[in-house]
């Protein structure tokens, strides 16, 4: 949607950013909140090391398969006209953050409805 010319000006207009971005990071902070209610210390702290092992693999698996997509993605967009440069790197690394999160996210709800 970023490719349609004046969208974000019409959708999102620049004055609407700052009350947006507000309403954002509390929902956000709402978020880490009801998820912090929800982790029981004591049986993490019992089950330690599947604890552990579980949320490394569920980051990094992830997060790697994400780096993967975003070699694919910067190699076949990069060259487009109307686009800012960017390094690789960086552009790995937003990609591989955005899919670890995303998946973390959808583990919760997975969790949440089949699992409780």
């Amino acid at each position: 949607m970023g490719r349609i010319p004046g969208f974000q000006e019409s959708i999102f207009p620049t004055a609407s950013m700052p009350n947006l971005t507000l309403v954002a990071n509390i929902g956000l902070i709402l978020f880490l909140f009801l998820v912090g209610l929800e982790v029981d210390l004591r049986f993490l702290i019992s089950n330690w090391r599947v604890a552990l092992s579980v949320s490394a693999a569920g980051m990094a698996l992830p997060f790697g398969l994400g780096c993967g997509i975003a070699y694919g993605l910067y190699h076949q967009f990069r060259e487009d006209s109307g686009l800012s440069p960017i390094a690789f790197g960086t552009y790995t690394l937003f990609i591989g953050v955005a899919m670890a999160i995303t998946v973390s996210q959808a583990g919760l709800d997975f969790g949440r409805k089949y699992l409780v």
